[in-house]
């Protein structure tokens, strides 16, 4: 269509123009012939290019989707673990809470069977130290007023009491086993607590001080031994206290209260001592027994 168009507009201006002019008018129409057949074959190659881009944006987005579905199922399968895991937490921590439970409860019953079992022990062992007191009362109601209180020491301790008596307030003077009749009191204060507690039991333990005694033929030891036995066998022979409760110890010059350096020191030193003891055997039966009704 391009010819016969320039041929018309050729022939129209053929008749009012002259060569010259007609020849101009013709360039101009195939300059601009030629600028849009350029346009055109640009349009033509954009379009081209515009396709082969849509068709590798369809490519593209063909394999995003596949990698979308690929994704979503695995997100399925995910979800799906997560949903047991959640499942498992739950169960998991119903068992840690029932258990839990039933160690508090369990702390709680050790709780009470310990502090139950620690007042019965107290109770126990209060018993056992209340025999040691009673004796202790006993003896010093009976000999307060009845000899010189600088002449006696009470003590009591863990399990027993001890009555000192100094040496002139039993025996006869520079004698080991003649009894004066002084001791009358004290050993009738020994037996009264004694007897107010079957399970006490009683060692008389002599003393000395550190110089020669009056018997050139005993040390200290054996005299301080002597008077020990003398008295354990009054208190058996006269006052019938049972011999399997009464045992005879002697620490001669090696147990002294006082520093010997003076004669107020020696004096205290020669003394006997009455060691009233509970039986510790009695104590260590029961809190066994007690341990053993627990288990």
């Amino acid at each position: 269509m391009r010819i016969p168009l320039l041929f018309l507009l050729a022939l129209a201006f053929s008749s009012c123009v002259s060569n010259k002019i007609h020849e101009g008018i013709v360039q101009e129409f195939q300059a601009e012939l030629s600028a849009r057949d350029r346009a055109l074959d640009r349009q033509q190659d954009s379009l081209l290019t515009t396709r082969l881009a849509l068709e590798r944006s369809r490519g593209g987005n063909d394999m995003l989707l596949i990698t979308q579905d690929r994704l979503q199922d695995r997100l399925v399968v995910l979800e799906d673990e997560l949903d047991q895991l959640r499942g498992n937490l739950t169960s998991t921590n119903f068992q840690m809470s029932n258990q839990l439970a039933k160690l508090r409860q369990e702390k709680r019953e050790v709780e009470l069977t310990y502090d139950s079992l620690r007042m019965r022990q107290g109770d126990i062992v209060d018993r056992f130290q209340q025999g040691v007191d009673n004796a202790a009362k006993v003896i010093r109601s009976s000999v307060e007023g009845m000899i010189p209180d600088d002449s006696y020491a009470l003590s009591t301790s863990a399990g027993e009491v001890t009555l000192s008596i100094q040496e002139d307030l039993l025996f006869k003077n520079r004698t080991s086993d003649q009894i004066n009749d002084e001791a009358a009191t004290i050993l009738r204060a020994v037996m009264d607590a004694l007897q107010a507690d079957p399970l006490l039991k009683l060692s008389v333990v002599g003393h000395t001080d550190n110089q020669p005694n009056p018997r050139r033929n005993f040390n200290n030891w054996q005299y301080a031994a002597r008077r020990a036995t003398a008295i354990a066998e009054e208190l058996a022979e006269t006052y019938y206290l049972s011999p399997n409760r009464v045992v005879a110890a002697s620490h001669g010059e090696f147990r002294p209260v006082q520093s010997n350096a003076s004669p107020e020191g020696q004096r205290a030193n020669r003394r006997l001592d009455f060691v009233l003891r509970n039986n510790v055997g009695n104590l260590v039966r029961e809190l066994n027994k007690l341990g053993e009704g627990d288990k």
